[in-house]
């Protein structure tokens, strides 16, 4: 599924459109619809930036959907996120997008606002969702996407679980 052109700000107020603006050839964007739902959010949070660490390819995003069904917001001042929200969301891969929630929860498949989303986004395609907390199996399927990724891409494989060598490859010492 293609993720929608959406317009958010960063922190410092910036136009970033997504998906076109996200770093990382594969993009976890967490999805929440109401700043009360931070914890939620908290528990990918310190994964997430792990993953960053290890996977050069990888990069993610927290996107806040503010917005009622018109989608009209009063804008905040100097184009940013409002005070309590940055003070709140200090990070530089924060963004709040203000759009009419039910439109883009139908658009992305969203069983409404009540949890968040996780997105795993290549190419500007939907390759992988998941609904609420971190558990351990969606992390470990998720660094299992970011390694089978890597080796795709990187003409390498992950050799820890090849029998031993016959002396046949010339890489063999």
């Amino acid at each position: 599924m293609e993720f929608p052109r959406l317009p958010s700000r960063d922190t410092n107020g910036q136009t970033v459109v997504l998906p076109d603006d996200l770093e990382g050839e594969q993009t976890l964007l967490l999805i929440s619809f109401d700043h009360r739902q931070q914890s939620l959010v908290g528990s990918w949070r310190g994964f997430a930036n792990e993953l960053t660490e290890t996977y050069n390819h990888f990069g993610y995003y927290e996107l806040v959907v503010l917005g009622g069904r018109s989608g009209m917001m009063p804008p905040v001042a100097g184009g940013g996120m409002s005070p309590d929200m940055a003070r709140s969301r200090p990070h530089d891969n924060a963004l709040v997008a203000r759009v009419d929630k039910t439109a883009l929860q139908r658009r992305l498949g969203l069983l409404g606002e009540g949890n968040i989303y996780a997105l795993l986004i290549e190419d500007g395609q939907i390759v992988r969702q998941a609904a609420g907390v971190l558990t351990p199996e969606t992390a470990d399927a998720l660094e299992k996407l970011l390694k089978q990724w890597r080796e795709v891409h990187s003409g390498w494989t992950d050799a820890s679980n090849v029998g031993p060598t016959t002396g046949d490859s010339a890489l063999d010492s």
